[in-house]
């Protein structure tokens, strides 16, 4: 078990994309035992830039309960958070000022969701500064670390929801970029294997779609692009009564060789079609039947 003195620095990395896993100094926090110590300390991670007031968190968790019920869970919970994070060997970690809670200022914290957004700001800005390179490294990054929705072993918890709606979205940008990019520099492989991820969880994104298609027909796999086509197709009919985009069934019909162009790598390249923005509007449905 570590011991800290008062003035030594405290390293606390949490991990929120996908299952909850917390670590003090090397020491692994218990959050498996108590759902409700798991929840609070997710929550205080996740607000953890100003104290967090206890009557915040008992309107969070306890909203429909009576306040002296309340209050008391909160205690039970703040209790359950101080107990796991004192049994990595760490001095108490968890402050109280007046009604609010915060973490000590001798702890230093790394948060995979803080880690995620940043690395796809950054993508955002080499990106607009036409470094390719780097805005490729950064979506990785940002793709790496995008272990999961965010408290997957929570998925229910309520003051979790919106974040989790909005990382997913973020999630799928980043994705939806390196596609974008990996086909604009002609690495089709990579193109196809993040295209499938995007498509696995939004199989209605035609411009993905069509990137795969163009990307297997540049690699020789003029059959795959052809059923690329119908996946599309039938996604967007199914889910949305709709049939594939005009780009789309250009791409389609160069491909089985009713146009003139018989390359749709090319034609791409050329400009003959109109490329995408895969980031900008994924999934959406035309009003076309």
């Amino acid at each position: 078990m570590n011991v800290h003195s008062d003035d030594q620095r405290v390293m606390l990395t949490a991990r929120l994309l996908g299952r909850l896993w917390v670590v003090v100094d090397g020491q692994v926090v218990d959050t498996a035992s108590s759902r409700r110590t798991r929840n609070v300390l997710a929550y205080l991670l996740t607000h953890r830039e100003v104290p967090v007031p206890r009557d915040v968190l008992m309107d969070v968790f306890w909203g429909n309960a009576d306040p002296e019920a309340a209050r008391n869970s909160v205690h039970v919970a703040l209790s359950g958070v101080r107990r796991a994070l004192r049994a990595t060997g760490a001095e108490p970690l968890l402050e109280r000022h007046h009604d609010a809670y915060r973490f000590s200022d001798r702890l230093d914290v790394w948060v995979d969701v803080e880690a995620f957004e940043q690395a796809g700001r950054e993508g955002r800005r080499a990106e607009e500064a036409g470094d390719t390179a780097a805005a490729l490294e950064a979506y990785e990054r940002a793709g790496q670390l995008y272990d999961g929705d965010f408290l997957a072993d929570d998925p229910y918890s309520p003051w979790a929801g919106e974040l989790r709606e909005t990382l997913r979205a973020q999630a799928n940008d980043v994705a939806c970029r390196q596609v974008d990019l990996y086909g604009r520099l002609g690495d089709d492989s990579s193109a196809v294997l993040v295209g499938r991820r995007v498509l696995a969880g939004d199989p209605c994104n035609e411009p993905v779609h069509r990137q795969l298609m163009a990307s297997y027909a540049r690699a020789g796999q003029r059959h795959l692009a052809l059923l690329q086509y119908q996946r599309c197709r039938e996604a967007l009919w199914t889910t949305f009564r709709i049939q594939p985009a005009i780009e789309t069934t250009v791409l389609y019909d160069s491909l089985r060789g009713r146009l003139p162009q018989t390359a749709p790598g090319n034609a791409m390249e050329r400009g003959d079609l109109p490329r995408p923005a895969l980031h900008s509007e994924p999934g959406r449905p035309r009003l076309r039947v």
